[in-house]
């Protein structure tokens, strides 16, 4: 069948997921640890946004999504949806991992590791019954 996972679609998956997983982490580095006023004037609010986009980190997360996105497409071309999207939860795991280890954001790994861990099982599921049925 057509569509299904290859090395080369893999690799290509991975680059998109740690593009975007780094793309998380300059974002949130660019924001800082203050909030984004939300003002009664929509339009102030807009303006906040606005500024704290076109911080360097900010805009670097931004390049990377863009980057990250062009390679999606790549793997869109190449493999079945169905196989490919639920991958893209492999960022979860990179993001938790990235916000310890550079944000040095206070994870409680007990329930990170459980979490993560069923996120995975959940992966592993989809892509077995996928390959089961490539076999029909």
């Amino acid at each position: 069948m057509q569509g299904n996972l290859s090395l080369s679609s893999f690799v290509l998956i991975i680059f998109s997921v740690t593009l975007g997983s780094f793309g998380q982490i300059c974002l949130k580095t660019g924001i800082g640890s203050g909030k984004i006023p939300i003002d009664s004037s929509p339009l102030q609010t807009v303006v906040n946004i606005v500024s704290v986009m076109v911080r360097p980190y900010a805009l670097l997360g931004l390049a990377l999504y863009v980057i990250s996105t062009f390679s999606w497409f790549l793997v869109l071309s190449r493999v079945r949806l169905s196989i490919a999207y639920p991958m893209i939860s492999m960022s979860y795991i990179l993001v938790v991992i990235l916000s310890s280890l550079l944000l040095h954001e206070r994870i409680d790994w007990r329930w990170a590791i459980a979490g993560l861990a069923c996120i995975s099982v959940g992966v592993s599921c989809i892509g077995f019954g996928l390959g089961q049925m490539a076999g029909k």
